[in-house]
């Protein structure tokens, strides 16, 4: 009888650890209040602009006198505070942001009016790096006058939600920069390398995230298995080194520790994701599987050890009666 209480309780704390992250809700505020609060676009830009700069850098975000008064300049103690790093002001901040809301139907879109002087960040390096903020749907422009990286703009995406009230927590600023500068890098070091391609590492990303949510109490061991076969999938395992693969496990085994997987629209933005960059990538991904999901590869090695669990279970109750 005390050997079926035992049972019992160690049932109870397994099933306690296995449900506890499910019950942790991610913040809704942040696609909330550029729902409720985004009447108008709201602008970004960055403090190192000249006045001539900014003039030409609002015209290229398509910035409307007559009807638009959301400006706002993002300084060097801005960024320090939203980034939690020190106050620098050597810094050079020159990309600058449009965010302005969309139909809840409608898809996360980046467009980046400048390519030419963006020169780190693709614009669904920027969608990928927005789910994983938060952002459901909304429309991102981004421009700098000057050749930049790009990746400053992804503050000012912060700063304008964080002046509009929303709760934007240091987890999720801390992946989604993770996130971009862990693509970025990958994406500057390997251009021109044979069998690489950036659509399909942003596609990949899409999956590696979904898997990640779909899966409980993920080692890093089972993170590292879901990313290297979700890039072996889409036949970018030959063309990323060993370094570059552990940038996305230790971001991707972060996602996984976070609140943000539990909210119940990740997926679904993440699906839309997927699908937008597919159709607009031609014959890209002709010959891959896109059905491909790596989550039920660690579903069914956790499977196997339940069934042993059970096995050993059932061998002591038959002591018992």
């Amino acid at each position: 009888m005390r050997f079926k209480k035992i049972l019992l309780s160690l049932g109870l704390v397994l099933s306690l650890c296995f449900t506890l992250t499910t019950v942790q809700a991610a913040d809704s505020s942040i696609q909330d209040v550029i729902d409720e609060t985004y009447v108008q676009p709201d602008y970004v830009l960055g403090y190192s602009l000249s006045s001539d700069q900014r003039d030409q850098t609002l015209s290229l975000l398509g910035y409307d006198s007559a009807a638009d008064t959301q400006v706002k300049t993002l300084t060097t103690s801005s960024y320090a505070k939203i980034m939690n790093v020190a106050d620098d002001s050597s810094l050079q901040l020159y990309s600058s942001v449009k965010i302005q809301k969309l139909g809840a139907k409608e898809i996360l879109s980046v467009r980046i009016v400048t390519p030419e002087n963006i020169t780190k960040v693709t614009e669904d390096m920027y969608r990928n790096a927005a789910v994983t903020l938060g952002i459901e749907h909304a429309e991102i422009t981004v421009a700098s006058p000057i050749a930049v990286t790009g990746e400053s703009a992804l503050a000012g995406i912060y700063y304008s939600l964080e002046e509009n009230g929303a709760e934007v927590s240091d987890e999720s600023k801390e992946l989604a920069q993770e996130e971009l500068n862990a693509l970025s890098d990958i994406n500057a070091e390997n251009q021109g390398k044979d069998g690489y391609d950036a659509d399909k590492l942003n596609v990949a990303l899409t999956d590696i995230k979904t898997a990640v949510a779909d899966s409980d109490n993920l080692t890093k061991e089972d993170v590292r298995q879901i990313v290297e076969e979700t890039l072996d999938n889409y036949g970018l395992s030959s063309s990323m080194t060993n370094d570059q693969i552990t940038l996305i496990v230790n971001f991707a085994f972060n996602l996984s520790q976070s609140k943000i997987i539990n909210s119940s629209s990740f997926k679904a933005t993440l699906n839309s994701l997927k699908d937008s960059i597919v159709n607009n990538a031609g014959s890209t991904f002709d010959n891959i599987n896109l059905n491909f999901d790596a989550s039920s590869v660690i579903e069914s090695s956790k499977g196997f050890f339940a069934n042993i669990w059970q096995q050993i279970v059932a061998f002591f109750q038959q002591f018992i009666g």
